[in-house]
């Protein structure tokens, strides 16, 4: 199976800043014209020239109750640049809007 390339992006978060923190998220797929919002997980590597891949992490119920489903989601520069501490420290960590 060939998965999706990574997306390297600058970012003023480091990836001890992020990596397995809580984010609550809202994305917006203009080209297919739908959103997703939900609470996640950042998962985060770095590159040698200090980029960061950033990807959103949700283990979701499957079809009974032993079934997990994982989605990642892979962020471009456009919402690394928009990741911010969330004002709810209860909610998460993070935010994304």
């Amino acid at each position: 199976m060939d998965y999706p390339k990574p997306i390297w992006t600058k970012s003023k978060w480091t990836k001890n800043d992020l990596d397995g923190q809580t984010v609550e998220f809202d994305l917006v797929e203009k080209k297919r014209g739908y959103g997703v919002h939900g609470i996640g997980e950042f998962v985060v590597s770095k590159n040698p020239a200090g980029l960061l891949f950033v990807q959103i992490e949700l283990i979701l119920m499957g079809r009974n109750q032993w079934e997990r489903v994982q989605v990642r989601y892979y962020l471009p520069q456009l919402y690394v640049d928009r990741i911010r501490k969330h004002p709810d420290q209860r909610v998460a960590a993070f935010q994304i809007s």
